[in-house]
């Protein structure tokens, strides 16, 4: 069965989040807080908890990887020497023209492609998305939920084995206007009753955000 069509660009909700990150890398090139990341210890923290799902496979068995909000691509230097990737295949996607452009100018890695897109264009083992739906800007909660929904619901027909993404919990006591936070409970039940039921928690986040793990 064909994957179902990615939803489209929806340039009012996602253009003002583009436009944040493409002003990030200009202000600080490649750097965590171009992704508005505090510190790089907290970025590479949750690669980690992804890195986690992939450590243990062994080189003669390569996968393929979509990062979904790839950035500059941190996450694929973070991973790439990983056995199951040296001859694997990474897959990054984001809305931010010059993101991309600066992670095409600085990865130059034969396993890799970065596409300027909103939905996953390659179906892959793994799918991560590390953070990249916690910026709404100035779109309505509800709104944001639903992109999130729509979303995940492509991305995991691109995903083979399983998909691993963190947010911001309605249960985080800091909150930025700008921020989304998700219920983790309705995130769980959405992923359980829509996608798998093989859905597993990880609380090591805990409460700012939450980690979700769908597994095939």
């Amino acid at each position: 069965m064909p994957p179902d069509p990615p939803q489209k660009y929806d340039a009012p909700l996602l253009d003002p989040v583009a436009r944040t990150f493409s002003l990030g890398i200009k202000a600080f090139g490649a750097h965590h807080k171009a992704l508005a990341w505090h510190d790089a210890e907290r970025m590479q923290r949750r690669f980690n908890i992804f890195a986690g799902l992939i450590a243990d496979i062994p080189e003669e068995r390569p996968i393929s990887i979509n990062d979904h909000g790839c950035g500059y691509g941190a996450m694929f230097e973070a991973i790439r020497h990983l056995p199951a990737l040296k001859r694997g295949r990474y897959y990054g996607y984001d809305i931010s023209p010059e993101m991309v452009a600066e992670a095409r100018k600085r990865i130059r890695d034969p396993r890799c492609e970065f596409f300027l897109t909103h939905a996953a264009q390659r179906e892959a083992d793994y799918s991560f998305v590390s953070g990249t739906w916690n910026m709404k800007m100035w779109a309505s909660n509800e709104d944001w939920r639903d992109f999130v929904f729509e979303n995940l619901r492509h991305l995991w027909t691109q995903t083979r084995v399983a998909l691993g993404f963190n947010m911001l919990s309605t249960r985080n006591p800091y909150r930025e206007e700008t921020l989304y936070y998700a219920d983790p409970v309705e995130m769980l039940e959405f992923c359980r009753r829509e996608l798998t039921p093989n859905v597993r928690s990880v609380d090591r986040l805990e409460p700012n955000e939450f980690v979700l793990f769908l597994l095939r």
